[in-house]
């Protein structure tokens, strides 16, 4: 706890971004989105531009019932952003560390309640708390090696993704853009497994699947834990390269 205490709020961001610990985030967070889609109503818990074009399709066409459907959603995004936010903001005048492992431990017992409830639980129960709890989670850990990503969707990484691989071409094989196409790739990656994991499951085990995000959420904040507590009083004295954590 000590050495925790003794981390300003910017080495302690240095240290949880690496490139495992965002790799993970990202394999939850698409797990998320594959599990509520395909078994909470087609509705994305995650990625609130799809909600918002359907919210906007289905008030046209006069569906309102179908777009309240989706409208608690993107209130309880919104809340999430908002309380992280604040944690941040409070961490950073103080300048300790903002609380990564609370925020961890925080989505793990959302979860495992959810994952508990019976098939016949509403559909909106789920994707409200799942949105709030990714939102949390994306608006905490918001770095790899020194470069923006999301951990809850993936539009954003494709991007860095698409501009490092052109930096990469273009620019006479770059080993930093070479590492940013690793970096990116990687995240991209384990999206994709995370979400195709997450639906499966929801339809093969139904809510019980929840448990496999809850343990890679708990081995994730162990890395994160163990990132924060080790060689503090070495990184007070120099604190390290960003490109050098992963």
């Amino acid at each position: 706890m000590d050495a925790l205490a003794s981390l300003t709020f910017e080495e302690a961001r240095l240290r949880v971004g690496t490139l495992g610990i965002g790799a993970l985030l990202a394999a939850a967070g698409g797990f998320l989105d594959g599990f509520t889609y395909v078994g909470h109503g087609h509705v994305f818990a995650n990625a609130m531009t799809g909600n918002v074009v359907l919210l906007g399709i289905n008030c046209l066409s006069g569906s309102w019932r179908t777009a309240l459907h989706l409208l608690p959603a993107i209130l309880a995004f919104v809340v999430g952003v908002c309380v992280s936010h604040a944690m941040q903001l409070r961490s950073k005048r103080r300048d300790v560390s903002a609380p990564y492992p609370a925020v961890l431990l925080l989505e793990i017992c959302i979860l495992l309640i959810l994952s508990l409830l019976p098939l016949t639980a509403p559909d909106i129960l789920f994707t409200t708390s799942i949105a709030f709890a990714a939102s949390v989670q994306v608006q905490t850990f918001r770095e790899v090696n020194g470069h923006v990503f999301n951990s809850t969707f993936t539009t954003g990484n494709l991007r860095t993704l698409s501009e490092a691989a052109l930096d990469w071409f273009l620019e006479g094989h770059s080993p930093k853009a070479a590492r940013v196409v690793r970096d990116f790739s990687t995240i991209c990656a384990a999206f994709l497994a995370g979400a195709a994991s997450g639906g499966y499951g929801a339809q093969k085990f139904g809510n019980r699947t929840l448990w496999c995000d809850v343990i890679l959420l708990a081995i994730i904040a162990i890395f994160v834990q163990s990132r924060l507590g080790l060689r503090s009083i070495v990184w007070r004295t120099a604190p390290p390269d960003p490109e050098t954590l992963s």
